[in-house]
């Protein structure tokens, strides 16, 4: 019964899993000329010199578009939360189209990225090898044809263990000595 209690016990400190989403672009609500898409779960800013572009290829997509360029800008999706297990689609680019997506955590350190050479057509890329973090950078820069559109973001919100607080340590660690003190007295004969 004991093991039993401590096992639960420990499950409910470690939380639960995570919520699947999908961040929806045509919600959001463009502002600052063009140049960030707000959401509720999130913000998506475009780089300097572009502007946000939303559901041109495809209903909940968007790119930075630089004019007369295509989508060849920087755009920064920054969620509100930690987030794992991300994945989008990409596409409509033509040859000699590339990026980089690089994952950053709350205080804007890289926590990895990908690198994207699609030449034509959509493709589904799963980022959930990066890991926890908190924005993307969407990096066109380098596209020589019309660069790339991104859309139907999923994620998952990313749980994070709160440590138990000093002061309730201390009454837990005395009502388990006094839990132990109560199984140990015999009973009167």
């Amino acid at each position: 019964m004991i093991r039993f209690t401590l096992a639960a016990a420990a499950i409910a400190v470690t939380g639960a899993a995570a919520d699947a989403a999908q961040l929806d672009f045509t919600a959001g609500v463009l502002s600052g000329g063009n140049t960030v898409l707000t959401m509720p779960e999130a913000v998506l800013t475009a780089g300097s010199g572009a502007t946000l572009i939303v559901g041109d290829f495809v209903a909940n997509a968007s790119c930075a578009i630089i004019p007369a360029s295509g989508c060849v800008g920087v755009m920064t999706l920054t969620w509100n939360f930690d987030v794992e297990n991300v994945s989008f689609d990409y596409g409509f680019g033509n040859d000699g189209d590339f990026a980089t997506v690089t994952a950053l955590d709350a205080s804007m350190a890289t926590v990895g990225s990908v690198f994207l050479d699609l030449e034509s057509g959509t493709a589904n890329e799963d980022i959930s090898a990066l890991g926890v973090f908190r924005s993307l950078v969407f990096d066109n820069t380098g596209a020589a044809g019309a660069g790339y559109s991104y859309g139907n973001v999923n994620f998952d919100r990313a749980i994070v263990d709160a440590p138990i607080p000093l002061p309730a340590a201390l009454p837990l660690l005395m009502g388990g000595i006094a839990g132990l003190a109560l199984l140990r007295r015999k009973p009167a004969a």
